[in-house]
């Protein structure tokens, strides 16, 4: 099992982020037009009042070792499930890889705190296992690394459109 933990200065309030991250055109438009995924689409959402419950369905832009690549063969998508408790403050989610169903875990949370004026931190901390005979450690790096690079990316992204979209 491998972990990780991410920082990403957003350029806006604690609010203004969860309002982008749970607003379904930003999201089709950040994954889509911003990161490059051939699909996205959210499947399920509902809400009430304390509780956000989120499902995305999502075809990524992905690299891996080509030993990875033949294990995944056209399964290349997967779900983000997710609940945004709000008075927690914690958004906690888990992938499911369409290649691999039970055998990779991805679950994580999300965080997002006040940092300065008009500034937020976005705290994720995730961690990755994979239960696959022989491969399982390389299947696990790979999971990981596209899971950093996605965060990573659209933290850049999300401080892209703030700038052009800002009074």
């Amino acid at each position: 099992m491998q972990r990780r933990e991410l920082d990403h200065e957003i350029h806006c309030p604690p609010a203004r982020l969860w309002q982008l991250y749970f607003d379904d055109a930003f999201n089709v438009e950040m994954y889509e037009a911003g990161l490059g995924f051939p699909s996205c689409k959210i499947a399920e959402r509902t809400d009430d009042g304390e509780t956000l419950h989120r499902r995305m369905v999502m075809i990524p832009k992905l690299e891996m070792p080509r030993a990875v690549a033949k294990l995944v063969g056209d399964k290349v998508g997967y779900e983000e499930i997710g609940d945004w408790v709000r008075s927690e403050g914690v958004f906690r989610w888990r992938l499911l890889l369409a290649a691999f169903g039970d055998k990779v875990r991805v679950a994580g949370t999300m965080r997002v705190v006040a940092s300065g004026e008009a500034r937020c931190r976005r705290l994720v901390e995730f961690e990755v296992e994979a239960k696959i005979f022989g491969v399982g450690a390389l299947v696990e790096k790979t999971a990981l690394n596209n899971t950093v690079d996605g965060w990573n990316a659209s933290a850049a992204w999300i401080n892209g459109y703030l700038a052009r979209t800002s009074a």
